[in-house]
């Protein structure tokens, strides 16, 4: 885990709270039954995490930080669960994955080793929203997190690993924050 997210939780929640994801929220929700349950993975502020529930699903913010588990703890009354995705094990699966910004921070064999073994982390029929950064060079940046560009070719491996995912949609958007020389790639997927 890097030390980044430690050293700057606060700050860091401070700053992506009220980044606006209506947009993506409306491509991810609809595609999930009523109080369904997902699982935020790399959960960050708890942002996400605070408006499914206010949405009335049952959600689980996953997140390798303490620092940042403290911080979700401040707005988010759920179950948080401390830990990374590859460690993760859960009781039940889930109706939904969202791993909005968070899978751009782990290596391409562990993004595959994911979709691999998705049916311990998901029900048939699940959905599951990833995002991440296109256009940035893969590797380590100078504040010492490393990046995985998001690429067409990284999706298409994610089907080519496992016949049960299918892509339901992908489209870019530009950074809700403002920051440029890089878009996001969106990208759902369904189990079958």
């Amino acid at each position: 885990m890097c030390e980044y997210y430690e050293i700057n939780a606060k700050r860091y929640a401070e700053e992506t709270f009220s980044a606006d994801m209506s947009e993506q929220y409306q491509r991810f929700l609809p595609l999930l039954k009523e109080r369904a349950t997902i699982l935020d993975v790399g959960s960050g502020s708890g942002r996400d995490a605070c408006y499914f529930q206010k949405q009335g699903y049952q959600v689980t913010a996953l997140e390798p930080s303490k620092n940042l588990c403290r911080e979700i703890r401040k707005v988010f009354s759920g179950e948080i669960v401390c830990s990374d995705i590859q460690s993760y094990r859960p009781r039940e699966r889930y109706d939904g994955i969202w791993a909005c910004a968070s899978f751009l921070h782990l290596q391409e064999k562990e993004v595959l080793r994911f979709f691999e073994k998705i049916d311990l982390y998901l029900n048939d029929n699940g959905i599951v929203y990833l995002s991440g950064k296109n256009g940035i060079p893969t590797g380590e940046a100078g504040d010492g997190r490393y990046f995985l560009e998001f690429t067409e070719g990284l999706v298409e491996k994610i089907l080519a690993v496992n016949e049960r995912i299918k892509m339901e949609e992908l489209w870019y958007t530009e950074d809700v924050s403002g920051r440029e020389g890089f878009r996001w790639m969106n990208v759902v997927f369904k189990m079958v």
